[in-house]
């Protein structure tokens, strides 16, 4: 919420302003009030333009008109203030305070986060001396820093308990606008030991929850306007905890007006694509770090990243006092060295999203390690065997690992309060009882291999119905119907407690569910998922359960029909699922009839009136019919139901629609406020794609769609003389035989355009008349469709289209003429895979093109040097692939633009050498891949600008780059980024 007021107050500035206020915090109602709230002032106008959702929201707030000011009134000030300060958010019981409290307020200035943080500060006080003496401080004298800290923020940190100012203090090593979770933040707490636990008074888990909340409600965290649960510590905030840490807390490569030094504690970083040892090569000067903790963005792609394996063999034998230690997301690391056993005060080992494929056996000497993260680490097979040794682990995540089975004697670990996940293993050691021994196992828990139990009695040693704090379980089976009733027995003896709140049970080769599955005691329960439960012939009663909200049923083989036991116990008084939002049926190719259970119940609403999405898949010999009223469904998604006789349901509410090779399901009218359309396969319930398009001008119910979106697969017929106003996006799959060229003036508001494998299309076409109406075309894709031959025939022009790839047109020829003029926004072309296109027009690309791929156009290729590259001032970045055998050296000299920042030449048979690139002083980014024959880099070196340099597949050229030893060597030891076969090696 802060990052957008202060978005809000940097645009004040300016006369007018136009804020759109959109869906972006639909989950949190309270933030969206609050902000409306803060920002009505009475002064400078602000035009605000509201979406559906937030003129509700707005409504509530009294107001949709806003004037907004840099700084707000005293008494908007006191409001805010006073909802902080006073539990109730009222201070009418307490006339004394009030009194202090609007003094406190004067003295904010009208800044609403000192007013929040103040009133946070009071909120737990009912002494009048203590907020007098926050009144009278001295602090409030103290000049603004030269970093931007307010004396009232400063004043806030003050009266923070000791143990809180310690967390907060840590909480400096996040970057400005880092997101983070609570549970992310509380194991780092943990490792630092910066929280208090005092005998009898919880987990220091709950107490770092504690701590958390009590620093939220102090408003220095603030909630992200994320869906997620995340937070953000305000830029203020993050400034006032970094003057707190001083030179004990260092953010590596943003903390530009810090030194690192012998004090320095605790280091972050920001991970980059590549993290070479010269990154860290500061961090060396300090001995005592305690904390290294690597942080992703939000816009970061973790399979991309990579970090020197050098670096880490450093690190972990200079740096012997780490208690937290993260080197996750890095796809190059396969191993964790042995040195980590040297690391005796660690706490924290996050190795997630890595492609390590066991840890060593020098890990389990680590007795004060509390937190293990391994969560998908895809390649890892095995834990070391003495485990067991690591008596005071508390959280350990194998969420989407390989393990084959647990090591030995896991019940040892009898501190762990968080185990994702168990896999049962063939030798006694590592059974199942060893859960038994795990008293404190909190949130979700899988257990997995359940087939290698051995006897019923061991599942009941687990326990289950003792262990309160678990929230979700997934049970996983791997039976496969040998001996259905010992599986069911072993199901029947881990039954849960009866508030767990998500249940999973997959790969189940019983033929009857446990007796427990239905127990009318599962008050929580609202996520069930039943899967690959091949043998059972029919589905568990369920709609008794009163909060259930999801429910996915698969791979039933056995269900032939979905009978009235399924919705519950038959009771007049129980409303079937009535708090079921998600409904999916998916791979039960014998089930042939469902029970709807139609009409209204007693309270006058029918069964699934809360259903927000349906799904059908894969049931193809249902016949019966889908129910007819769903008020509140929005997503409907039916796939190979081929013999699905049915209607789509009355949904007014529908947002999107998918119907997959389901040609009896009749769509009778687009429901008004469908945005998203996929038909795939068959022609559903039309008999061309003129009557789809025709129903979206004008359905029977008189008023225009809403649809933006269109996927349409399978056999497509498009003529002139109709107008489609809506369409923004459209997707077309075209196998038959009537598609030969698409009107583009069609659709005066399409934005992008995707054709995939048209055996007919040739061209794209449109009147001359109406060329002007495809200006709002900016995308646009031609894949695989073989007779494509011609580009915006008739004179049209798509002045707005900035990115067109081209792949696999094997009659394409030439491109449109006149691109410079009809295309003046192109930034982005790929021509891939067409071997008759000859050349690109005469006069050139297009003057803004950023990106050019050519990847396999000999021809093309062949007339390289007519490209007029040197013209385009815009380009930074190209990539070339060819076939071509005469290439021996590459580039020709001055071929290539100064400009480019990347370069990406792949596959060239017969390439020996690289020549001519001093000139591109702006070069950043050079890869080379699968060049067979390739030996030699240019003589005169690369240029000094160039950061990364990757070579994949040049089995010649690696063994000439070897570190320190290669005969080409020398001109790239200065790069700081050379990645060898997937190897950082820098």
């Amino acid at each position: 919420m802060n990052l957008l007021q202060n978005k809000i107050r940097e645009k004040f500035k300016e006369k007018k302003v136009f804020l759109v206020l959109d869906d972006v915090w639909n989950e949190n109602y309270d933030d969206w009030v609050e902000l409306l709230k803060v920002f009505i002032c009475g002064a400078q106008e602000i035009k605000i333009i509201l979406t559906t959702r937030s003129k509700i929201i707005a409504s509530k707030v009294g107001t949709v008109s806003f004037h907004i000011l840099n700084e707000l009134s005293i008494e908007e000030c006191w409001l805010l203030f006073e909802k902080h300060a006073f539990k109730n958010g009222s201070s009418s019981e307490f006339p004394i305070l009030e009194e202090i409290g609007r003094k406190i307020v004067q003295k904010c200035k009208g800044l609403p986060l000192a007013a929040k943080a103040l009133g946070g500060l009071l909120r737990f006080e009912e002494d009048p001396r203590k907020w007098t003496e926050v009144f009278k401080s001295s602090i409030w004298d103290l000049p603004i820093e030269n970093n931007g800290i307010l004396p009232a923020l400063r004043l806030s940190y003050h009266y923070l308990p000791p143990h809180l100012k310690r967390c907060f203090a840590y909480c400096s090593i996040l970057p400005k606008d880092y997101e983070f979770k609570k549970e992310e933040l509380v194991l780092l707490w943990m490792a630092e030991d910066l929280l208090q636990q005092f005998e009898g008074n919880g987990r220091m888990e709950e107490i770092g929850e504690q701590y958390f909340h009590d620093l939220v409600s102090r408003s220095f965290f603030q909630r992200s306007s994320n869906k997620n649960p995340s937070f953000v510590m305000h830029d203020l905030v993050n400034d006032l905890a970094m003057f707190i840490a001083g030179e004990f807390c260092f953010k590596l490569e943003i903390d530009e007006s810090c030194v690192i030094t012998r004090k320095t504690r605790h280091l972050s970083y920001v991970r980059t694509k590549y993290d070479s040892s010269k990154k860290f090569k500061v961090s060396y000067k300090a001995k005592g770090l305690r904390t290294f903790l690597g942080l992703d963005l939000p816009q970061s792609q973790w399979w991309l990243n990579r970090i020197s394996m050098m670096m880490i063999d450093d690190l972990l034998l200079t740096s012997k006092c780490l208690r937290v230690l993260s080197f996750s997301s890095y796809r190059n690391m396969r191993e964790l060295p042995n040195s980590v056993g040297n690391l005796k005060h660690l706490r924290y080992l996050n190795l997630s999203y890595t492609s390590i494929k066991w840890l060593p056996n020098s890990l389990c000497t680590l007795y004060n390690l509390q937190t293990l993260l391994l969560s998908n680490c895809h390649s890892l097979i095995k834990l070391p065997t003495e485990m067991w040794r690591l008596v005071n682990l508390r959280h350990m995540d194998l969420v989407y690992t390989k393990l084959e089975e647990m090591p030995l004697h896991m019940g040892k670990l009898k501190n762990l309060v968080k185990l994702t996940t168990f896999v049962v293993g063939k030798h006694s050691g590592s059974s199942i009882k060893e859960l038994g021994e795990l008293h404190h196992l909190s949130g979700a828990l899988s257990i997995l291999n359940l087939q290698n139990v051995h006897h019923a009695r061991d599942a009941r040693d687990v326990n289950l119905k003792d262990k309160q704090y678990l929230s979700e379980l997934v049970f996983q089976c791997g039976f496969d119907n040998e001996d259905s009733e010992k599986e069911r027995h072993v199901l029947e003896q881990l039954c849960p407690h009866s508030k767990l709140e998500s249940l999973t049970i997959e790969d189940y080769g019983g033929t009857k569910f446990p007796n427990w599955l239905e127990d009318c005691s599962f008050s929580n329960m609202v996520s069930i998922r039943l899967a690959n439960c091949k043998y059972c012939s029919s589905l568990p009663s369920l709609g008794h359960l009163p909060v259930l909200k999801k429910l996915y049923i698969q791979g039933f083989h056995f269900v032939l029909r979905v009978d009235r036991e399924f919705y519950g116990d038959g009771s007049s008084t129980i409303k079937p699922f009535k708090s079921l939002e998600v409904l999916s049926f998916k791979d039960m190719p014998e089930w042939q009839e469902w029970f709807l259970f139609e009409g209204e119940h007693e309270d006058g609403v029918g069964v699934f009136s809360t259903l927000k999405e349906l799904c059908i898949i894969e049931c193809p010999k249902l016949s019966g019919g889908l129910p007819s009223q769903l008020p509140s469904l929005i997503k409907l998604e039916i796939e190979k139901c081929q013999q699905l006789v049915a209607s789509v349901p009355r949904a007014p509410t529908l947002n999107t629609l998918q119907l997959s090779d389901c040609d009896k399901v009749v769509l009778k009218e687009l429901p008004p406020k469908l945005d998203d359309l996929k038909i795939r396969g068959g022609r559903i319930f039309l008999q061309s794609f003129v009557e789809i398009m025709t129903c979206l001008t004008v359905p029977r119910s008189g008023v225009l769609t809403t649809l933006k979106s269109l996927e349409i697969e399978g056999a497509s017929q498009i003529t002139t003389g109709h107008c489609y106003p809506s369409l923004e996006s459209l997707v077309i799959r075209d196998d038959s035989d009537s598609l030969w060229s698409f009107p583009l003036d069609a659709y005066p508001k399409l934005k992008s355009l995707r054709v995939f494998k048209s055996k007919t299309l040739e061209s794209l076409f449109a009147s001359e008349e109406s060329y002007r109406d495809v200006s709002s075309l900016s995308y646009l894709m031609i894949l695989r469709s073989p007779n494509f031959v011609s580009f915006f025939s008739g004179g049209i022009c798509a002045p707005n289209l900035t990115r067109m790839t081209i792949y696999k047109c094997n009659k394409l020829k030439l491109l449109p003429e006149n691109m410079r003029t009809i295309l003046p926004s192109l930034e982005v072309l790929g021509v891939i895979g067409c071997p008759e296109l000859e050349s690109f027009p005469k006069e050139g690309l297009p003057l803004n093109l950023e990106t050019l791929t050519v990847w396999d156009c000999d021809r093309l290729f062949s007339r390289r040097m007519e490209w007029g590259l040197q013209d385009l001032h815009s380009l930074t970045y190209i990539s070339i692939s060819s076939k071509c055998k005469e290439v021996e050296s590459f580039p020709e000299e001055a071929w290539l633009p100064p400009t480019l920042t990347v370069i990406d030449v792949r596959r060239f048979p017969n390439l020996k050498s690289l020549k001519g690139f001093q000139h591109l002083t702006s070069l950043g980014y050079l890869y080379i891949g699968d060049c067979d024959n390739l030996q030699y880099l240019p003589e005169e070196g690369f240029p000094t600008s160039l950061s990364s340099l990757i070579l994949e597949g040049c089995p010649l050229l690696k063994q000439r780059c070897e570190r320190e030893k290669g005969e080409e060597w020398p001109k790239i030891a200065h790069i700081p980024n050379i990645v060898i076969d997937d190897e950082l090696i820098t």
